[in-house]
């Protein structure tokens, strides 16, 4: 091998040498600073530099030590040999810079330039201060030295690029308003801080927990059918399903799931969003409609018919002059003031309850017994009942329509009223209301009894319905009024059979 093979071989090895060392650097300028370190120390260009393209000038960013302090500014990135090579993408090999008018303008102490493009960056050009410095040979070591520096760069840029959309994509994934996660093999591998709040676990908990942890007992083998489902199809596919908390709450949320590759591996990347405040106006929204409805019928029906005995009475009053006939109209406007003001307590008691306050159970007991129409009836309260958490008045109208209903179906009945205890009950009530908050000083709730005819067995589911009555003057939401103030305050009432046969009614606020 003759000696200028070998010095060749010995750059080029040196060349790939820095490569290595290049390919360790994080920095733009560090990495121009090692090729014109080469391009000196290697391929022997005492004067040379690398520019870079900004903003539509070629700036220098790296220069040999042998350049002179004034050896060259920016200049626009399509003037001048450089700019040519920067534009055109192409190496140019001057041997005299003065019989090439593109190499305008020039330092006039240079005569040989070596010129060569760094891909979209800019230009790495080395200098002479004699005519035919450069070869053939030293071109293409050249070019082999921009090569690695444009590699280089590139990977920088390509890294620079993805850490920011890495950090955008965090940034969205962290400030999103839905809990966003990742899960393979059925455990979470990345979740959001929104799902530690949705779930009430910590981070640390949920990573590498099964994802049927926080699913709801109930609509696990559901949601398992739909994920097999989903699998066959291989596409996105959407849930609503519960979701159980770590303080035992359930929550209700809308999940979105998709499969990615997570590194290097099947992954699945969801997105959940509570939706419990909406499923429950939705709910709200319909037993309003619902009540709305029945209120229509209560109108339509139940008040037409006094309203037809009066215009009746009315119309034989005006052909006859008998006064039994006003006092059958009056009868049945009275009995229109009282659907009516049925209908506005039962339009009221629809509403959720949201300021109570301890109230002494034996005192409102008292106080709605007053004022009822009780006739021969008695009322006998039974037990020290101590204090309930509620709505003062609206638990007094409850009262006052349990014992309504006592005197309407039973006549002169003892009306029992005491403290229930967990254990008492021993019957399945009927027109539970969902149990959810309240709370005794010394029971579980309280009974309110009478020793009447009571209520058949087949007939109690029905109580609680609105316009069900079996009493001849009764409005039939009486007790539908009792219902929505239970369920008002988070209790529940259900109906069954005293010790002496008579109706027994149950209100649990445990």
């Amino acid at each position: 091998m003759s000696e200028q093979l070998r010095e060749e071989k010995r750059k080029i090895e040196e060349l790939h040498e820095v490569a290595s060392e290049m390919e360790a650097c994080h920095d733009k300028e560090e990495v121009y600073r090692l090729g014109v370190d080469a391009a000196e120390g290697i391929l022997e260009f005492d004067i040379c530099g690398i520019d870079v393209a900004e903003n539509g000038l070629l700036v220098p960013q790296a220069t040999s030590t042998e350049m002179p302090n004034d050896g060259y500014d920016a200049l626009g990135a399509d003037e001048g040999l450089a700019g040519r090579t920067y534009q055109n993408g192409k190496s140019f090999l001057i041997s005299d810079v003065r019989t090439m008018e593109e190499a305008e303008p020039i330092q006039n102490q240079y005569r040989s330039i070596l010129s060569v493009p760094l891909g979209d960056y800019g230009v790495f050009q080395a200098g002479s201060r004699e005519t035919n410095a450069f070869d053939e040979d030293d071109l293409e070591l050249a070019e082999l030295l921009t090569s690695h520096v444009t590699e280089v760069i590139s990977r920088i840029d390509s890294q620079s690029a993805l850490r920011e959309s890495e950090e955008k994509y965090r940034t969205l994934v962290e400030g999103s308003h839905d809990a966003i996660f990742i899960h393979s093999e059925e455990t979470f591998q990345f979740v959001n801080d929104r799902v530690g709040e949705l779930t009430g676990y910590s981070r640390e908990e949920l990573l590498g927990t099964s994802i049927w942890e926080v699913v709801h007992e109930e609509d696990r083998e559901r949601v398992k059918a739909l994920v097999e489902e989903r699998d066959t199809d291989d596409e996105s596919n959407h849930y609503q399903l519960r979701i159980r908390t770590k303080s035992d709450d359930v929550r209700y949320v809308e999940l979105s799931v998709q499969g990615i590759s997570y590194n290097g591996e099947v992954g699945h990347l969801g997105s959940a969003r509570d939706v419990t405040q909406r499923r429950r106006r939705k709910q709200k929204l319909e037993r309003q409609n619902d009540r709305l409805k029945e209120f229509a019928s209560v109108v339509s029906h139940d008040l037409r018919n006094p309203l037809n005995v009066a215009q009746g009475h009315l119309e034989l009053a005006a052909e006859t002059g008998e006064d039994h006939h006003f006092e059958k109209t009056e009868s049945a406007l009275h009995r229109m003031e009282s659907l009516i003001e049925d209908l506005l307590t039962l339009a009221r008691e629809g509403q959720a309850v949201s300021d109570t306050a301890p109230v002494d159970l034996e005192a409102v007991v008292r106080r709605a017994w007053s004022t009822v129409s009780t006739g021969g009836a008695t009322l006998d309260v039974t037990d020290e009942l101590g204090d309930v958490e509620a709505d003062d008045g609206r638990l007094q109208e409850l009262f006052e329509n349990l014992f309504r209903n006592a005197v309407q179906h039973g006549g002169d009945v003892i009306v029992r009223v005491g403290a229930l205890d967990r254990g008492e009950s021993d019957f399945e009530g009927a027109g539970d209301a969902d149990a959810k908050t309240g709370a005794f000083t010394a029971s579980d709730g309280f009974y309110v009894e009478d020793d009447g005819p009571g209520i058949p067995a087949d007939r109690r589911e029905k109580v609680f319905e609105h316009g069900h009555t079996t009493a001849d003057e009764g409005s039939g939401l009486g007790l539908s009024i009792v219902s929505s103030i239970a369920d008002a305050h988070g209790w529940t009432v259900s109906v069954g059979e005293s010790d002496e046969g008579g109706a027994r009614f149950e209100i649990s606020t445990a």
